[in-house]
């Protein structure tokens, strides 16, 4: 796995946390919810402009986005038990093989 790959994985993790978190800012309406929301999402955020110094931008910050939405999808289904159609499933997929063609060019 090369560097790009390293930082935006870690900058999608840490926005996935930022969005679970501000999901609980909602549903409770807790300021401590959204202030840790958004230093997640700023040091999420961070990971993924370094991650400029070795991908473009513009592959990098898709690459940022797949990674996030199949992290979201996973936590919402393993701790939300929210249950992802066909159509969504495969969208994942088509998610992941994106992944591979943008690193395995």
């Amino acid at each position: 796995m090369n560097n790009a790959l390293i930082y935006i994985t870690a900058g999608a993790l840490f926005d996935t946390f930022g969005d679970l978190l501000m999901k609980n800012w909602v549903v409770n309406n807790s300021k401590m919810y959204f202030a840790g929301g958004m230093l997640f999402y700023v040091v999420g955020l961070s990971f993924l402009a370094y991650s400029f110094t070795f991908k473009n931008i513009v592959v990098a910050s898709v690459l940022f986005l797949i990674v996030n939405v199949i992290l979201l999808s996973l936590v919402n289904w393993l701790v939300y038990s929210e249950v992802l159609s066909h159509k969504e499933i495969a969208g994942l997929c088509l998610g992941l093989m994106a992944i591979v063609l943008f690193e395995y060019n």
